[in-house]
C-alpha cells in the first residue's frame, strides 16, 4: 500500500513542482508535496527494517541461515473453515489415552493380589544311572498378608482413572467453548471486513482517482487533496488490518478445531 502511495506522490509531487513554475500555484504545494513524499519513504524504510527482523526471527525458528519472504502478492483471505465434529483435538486424545494408561495400571494392581502359578520341567542324569531322571514341578503362591495395602493401591489407581476422566471432560469443554468463542469472532470480523470488501475499498479508489484528477485540473488545492487521501488511505489501511484480523482469528479457529 506504501509502495503504491509512494507512486501516488511521486506523480503528484512533479505536478506541483509544474503547477509552481506556470504559476498556476504557490510553491507551498510543492513543499508539502515533498514533505509527504519524504515521510512515505521513510514508512517504506521502516516496513524495511521490520521485515528484516521478523525474518530473523523466523529463520531462528526453522534453525536456517537463510531469510526467508513470502511469496510478493496480495494477502489474501482464508476461507471460512467447516467444523467436523468426528474430529478430536491431538491433546484431547493424549488425554484419552491417559484414561486408558489408568484403566491398565488398575488392572495390574489387582492382578498383584491374585494367586501365581509357575510350573518347571527338569532333565539330568544321577550318579550310576544309565537313564536320566526326567520330571517336573509346579508351584503355586497366595498372598496372605497385606491386603490393607493392597486394597489402598486399588484405591489410588481408581482415584487416578477417575482424576484423568474429569481432566478430560475439563479440556473437552474447555476445548468447546474456546471453539464458540473462535467462530464467533471470525464471524465478527468477517462482517466487518464485508465493508470493505463490498464498498470502502471501491470508495477509497474513486476518492484517490477525483482528488488527484481535480488536483490536476486546479479545481482543489493541495492542502485538500491531503485531506482526501489522507481518508482514503486510513480506509486502505483499515481494510489490510481487518483482512488480518480476520486471517488471525481463521488460524486460531482452525487449531481449536484440528485442522
Amino acid at each position: 500500500m506504501f509502495q503504491r502511495l509512494d507512486s501516488i506522490y511521486r506523480s503528484l509531487s512533479a505536478a506541483a513542482i509544474l503547477k509552481v513554475k506556470t504559476g498556476d500555484s504557490r510553491g507551498l504545494d510543492s513543499i508539502a508535496a515533498n514533505v509527504r513524499m519524504a515521510e512515505l519513504q521513510a514508512l517504506l524504510h521502516q516496513i524495511g527494517n521490520d521485515i528484516i527482523i521478523q525474518q530473523q526471527s523466523l529463520s531462528q525458528l526453522l534453525n536456517s541461515a537463510d531469510l526467508v519472504l513470502p511469496m510478493l502478492q496480495p494477502l489474501e483471505k482464508l476461507s471460512m473453515p467447516v467444523f467436523s465434529r468426528d474430529s478430536i483435538h491431538p491433546l484431547l486424545a493424549l488425554q484419552s489415552q491417559n484414561i486408558n494408561i489408568a484403566n491398565a495400571g488398575v488392572a495390574v494392581v489387582k492382578n498383584e493380589n491374585k494367586p501365581d502359578f509357575s510350573g518347571r520341567f527338569f532333565s539330568q542324569r544321577l550318579w550310576g544311572a544309565s537313564d536320566p531322571f526326567t520330571g517336573f514341578s509346579v508351584t503355586a503362591s497366595f498372598p496372605l498378608f497385606g491386603a490393607s495395602a493392597y486394597r489402598s493401591k486399588v484405591k489410588t489407581a481408581q482415584a487416578e482413572v477417575l482424576l484423568q476422566q474429569r481432566q478430560f471432560e475439563y479440556g473437552k469443554q474447555l476445548f468447546n467453548t474456546k471453539q464458540l468463542q473462535m467462530q464467533q469472532e471470525m464471524q465478527r470480523n468477517n462482517s466487518l471486513l464485508s465493508f470493505y470488501e463490498k464498498s470502502g475499498l471501491r470508495q477509497a479508489s474513486e476518492i484517490i482517482n477525483a482528488s488527484t484528477l481535480a488536483y490536476r485540473a486546479g479545481e482543489i488545492s493541495f492542502a485538500e487533496l491531503s485531506q482526501f487521501l489522507a481518508q482514503a488511505i486510513d480506509i486502505q489501511k483499515n481494510y489490510l488490518e481487518a483482512l488480518n484480523t480476520y486471517n488471525q482469528s481463521v488460524i486460531q479457529y482452525n487449531y481449536f478445531i484440528n485442522q
